[in-house]
């Protein structure tokens, strides 16, 4: 729910207009100045800005890959504005979609400049999250296309922190968390479990909603919060339009709404621009069980052939390595249907292993954090392996990667499960240029 914080480029009127169709015969030159002067005026989401930045976690590692019978074009031509508002239009949105200035530059980001992005959101979407996403809206009765959010919020990224302590998909703060009734404490935090946090989530939609009575102010005040809309509406003599009361919203929200715009629009169509969606095969069906005795991930490693790090980005709202059941609650534990099963039958083995040396003495709170390791997959993950050591160097040797034709630092960082400033640190690069047969190091 947090933007990175730049300088505007450009002075804006306090109305937005839509935009005025440019001339189809603007030379390159010109167009290529005209979409850099466009993203340099806009504040973008923290998760669009920061993907060189993103250490890619055990599922997407493992899971997730490209298709290498798809070769997508790296560039893609001027969009006329003709193009963009016909397509906005045949799609079926409760919410309106409007085409303006600031819609057209978030357009152009996606198709443009965030291409790998996109091919990435588009495979985890709608392989694996927007399902889950869509039934949870069609239980509150809100728009489906509201499943965009975690688009702009996390990149679909389960694990995401944003520097101003938002997490999971939905990019809850820990206060607004607490008041859609997640749990947030030194054991669990709820805001990285799917399900609750899409279910709190579509609550909190559904509220702003009540309050407002428009889609797109819900939208900005998810973003802001309900009292900077309310401001604004008043500094504004009480319209109640989101383009209305654009120069009145605090500067990182105003981008909030056309970015949503433009999500939808490339969720939608992005086989239009040649971006070849990535292949996931995250396991398509997980059970959950409900536990009230503790068990440690690495107690069920061992009985159900999984590796740990699989089990924490399936279970991710435990902060450490353990579930902290007891007689007084009990807690879900994911896991694939066919490994659940295998739980439920070894569950008396999986208990008695090691509970000595890996479980808390009688089940006291307080020593989980001294028995149990930090989850690698949210908050700090890819930053500290087992009991703080870093992770980076104790899979073995180093490992290299030759350059091949058409690739890029982000998709080799992606392919290796790291991110681009770490290739680029390890191999002494200052820019993205990289040439074919280059050999890189990647870890």
């Amino acid at each position: 729910m947090k933007f990175l914080n730049c300088k505007l480029l450009a002075t804006l009127c306090c109305t937005i207009p839509f935009y005025t169709a440019q001339a189809e015969d603007i030379d390159d030159i010109k167009r290529q100045a005209m979409l850099n002067a466009y993203d340099s005026a806009m504040v973008f989401p923290e998760s669009i800005e920061d993907i060189d930045t993103i250490d890619y976690d055990w599922t997407e590692r493992h899971f997730i890959h490209i298709d290498p019978n798809c070769i997508s074009d790296a560039e893609w031509p001027f969009v006329p504005d003709s193009e963009y508002i016909e397509k906005l239009k045949a799609i079926p949105s409760i919410i309106e979609l409007p085409f303006n200035q600031p819609v057209r530059e978030c357009l152009d980001l996606y198709i443009h400049r965030r291409r790998e992005m996109v091919e990435r959101m588009v495979g985890v979407g709608y392989n694996h999250y927007f399902p889950i996403f869509e039934d949870a809206l069609r239980r509150y009765g809100m728009p489906s296309e509201l499943k965009y959010l975690a688009c702009i919020e996390s990149g679909l990224r389960q694990n995401a922190y944003s520097r101003a302590g938002a997490a999971g998909l939905w990019q809850f703060m820990p206060s607004t968390g607490l008041l859609q009734g997640l749990e947030i404490n030194s054991y669990i935090d709820e805001r990285y479990d799917l399900y609750k946090s899409t279910d709190a989530a579509c609550r909190y939609l559904l509220q702003l909603y009540g309050t407002f009575q428009d889609w797109p102010l819900a939208i900005a005040a998810y973003n802001c919060g309900p009292g900077n809309v309310s401001k604004a509406i008043a500094r504004s003599g009480g319209r109640r339009s989101f383009w209305e009361i654009y120069h009145f919203l605090p500067r990182e929200t105003r981008s909030y709404f056309p970015i949503f715009v433009a999500a939808t629009y490339i969720m939608n169509y992005h086989c239009d621009y040649n971006l070849c969606a990535t292949v996931a095969e995250i396991p398509p069906v997980c059970d959950t069980i409900m536990l009230d005795q503790m068990v440690h991930f690495e107690q069920i490693a061992r009985f159900v052939n999984m590796p740990v790090k699989q089990i924490e980005s399936l279970n991710p709202q435990f902060i450490y390595d353990i579930v902290p059941g007891s007689s007084i609650k009990s807690f879900a534990l994911t896991l694939p249907q066919e490994k659940a099963l295998e739980f439920i039958e070894l569950q008396d083995s999986i208990f008695a292993f090691k509970a000595d040396s890996l479980l808390p003495h009688n089940g006291d709170l307080r020593l989980i954090q001294n028995k149990g390791q930090h989850n690698s997959y949210i908050k700090g993950g890819g930053r500290k392996g087992r009991k703080g050591k870093a992770a980076i160097g104790n899979d073995g040797n180093a490992k290299y990667h030759k350059v091949r034709r058409g690739q890029t630092l982000s998709y080799i960082a992606r392919k290796y499960g790291t991110s681009v400033n770490k290739i680029k640190s390890l191999n002494g690069l200052n820019g993205n240029n990289i040439r074919v047969g280059q050999r890189l190091r990647v870890r």
